[in-house]
This record gives structure tokens, sequence and C-alpha cells, in this order.
């Protein structure tokens, strides 16, 4: 998913059910990240952020990781057009 555009799209999803974050915290872990985490990571990648990007609160980062999951669990669902 490292592509910027699909973390932008990634980025409005996120905003978009959880527009009390800060957009330059969702960029900055999709970019320090750039993929989400497989499961049973999120710890190491909580520890990678309180690093490499301490202003970003540990909740937020695991709310972030969340919702980006759930944006690419949904880009990896077929669209309804493509469904015969």
């Amino acid at each position: 998913m490292s592509d910027d555009a699909d973390l932008g799209e990634a980025v409005d999803y996120i905003l978009s059910e959880r527009p009390d974050l800060h957009e330059d915290h969702i960029w900055g872990v999709l970019v320090e990240l750039q993929d989400p985490p497989q499961p049973g990571g999120d710890a190491l990648a909580v520890e990678l952020l309180k690093k490499t990007r301490p202003d970003i609160h540990r909740r937020n980062v695991k709310v972030i990781l969340r919702e980006w999951r759930a944006y690419v669990s949904l880009t990896d669902e077929p669209d309804w057009e493509d469904v015969e």
C-alpha cells in the first residue's frame, strides 16, 4: 500500500471516521510504517512510533492503526459494480 495516493486515501478515510485526530499525526503513522502491521504487530509499531514520533499519543496510534486496517479491508472487498 506504500504509494502516496493510497496513503492519501487512507488518511481521508481515517479523518472521516475519526475527525478528532490530527491529520499530521495520521500522516506520520502511515508514512513511518508504509503498511499496517500484521496481526500481533501493534505493540512493536507503537514502540517504533514512540521513538520516531513522540508527539503522537499511544492511544491515538492504536486508533489510527485500527482505522487503517478497516480501510485496507474495505479496499480489498470487490466493488458492488464489479459483482454480478
